[in-house]
């Protein structure tokens, strides 16, 4: 390593080392550059986004709960929600609300084109992971009442096994019995079982293992 005994020397070889690197520091400093440009830019982008959305969103939803000669004037703001700010935390709970509804009135295939239709809006590196294990959590469970149980158990493959939801455990153990996979659907309710400190889950889940018990 060498040394230096001036101060004229120290500089004159941080100057060297400079000017030997320049490119490389040119290189970062444009790097660094693009990336603030685009992210400044992306946050500006998304705040506009998610303001023009949230008009839509609450006309809307104030829709829903009005005459039904409204109806059509829901449709036009769900779709105009949908085709312009798909990306935005609106539109996505807008698909959340419809799409459980559309399931609890037995409508399974609309409510599973909602539900895939957000899988695919909330994925990627710009997605979000909470709506995107809703979706997943409840395209599951429409497959089950359509008796797709290895459907099911395919849409949450990729869940962290080490930090799922009970409701996840659960799920898969549903999906497994209608397998006829019995003693895997037993791991998946205890492991259900040990992850929910609900009471009337956990009555639930004792229930659905003794029943495979006896």
């Amino acid at each position: 390593m060498a040394e230096y005994t001036t101060d004229e020397e120290r500089f004159s070889a941080l100057v060297n080392f400079f000017k030997d690197n320049k490119n490389t520091f040119l290189a970062l400093f444009s790097i660094t550059s693009i990336s603030l440009i685009f992210f400044l830019s992306y946050q500006s982008y998304s705040s506009s986004q998610n303001e023009k959305a949230a008009v839509i969103y609450d006309a809307w939803f104030s829709s829903l709960a009005s005459s039904a000669s409204d109806a059509a004037n829901s449709v036009d703001h769900f779709n105009q929600l949908q085709e312009k700010y798909s990306g935005t935390g609106y539109a996505q709970l807008a698909r959340i609300i419809r799409g459980s509804s559309l399931a609890k009135e037995g409508q399974f295939d609309a409510a599973l084109d909602d539900f895939n239709a957000l899988l695919k809006t909330s994925s990627g590196f710009f997605g979000n992971e909470m709506l995107n294990s809703i979706a997943k959590i409840n395209i599951a469970r429409i497959e089950l009442s359509k008796n797709n149980f290895s459907n099911a158990l395919q849409i949450l493959e990729s869940f962290n096994s080490g930090t799922e939801h009970p409701l996840v455990y659960e799920v898969k153990g549903d999906a497994l019995v209608g397998l006829d996979k019995n003693t895997l659907a037993l791991d998946q309710y205890s492991l259900a079982l040990q992850n929910t400190k609900n009471e009337s889950e956990q009555s639930i889940l004792k229930i659905k293992i003794n029943k495979l018990k006896n």
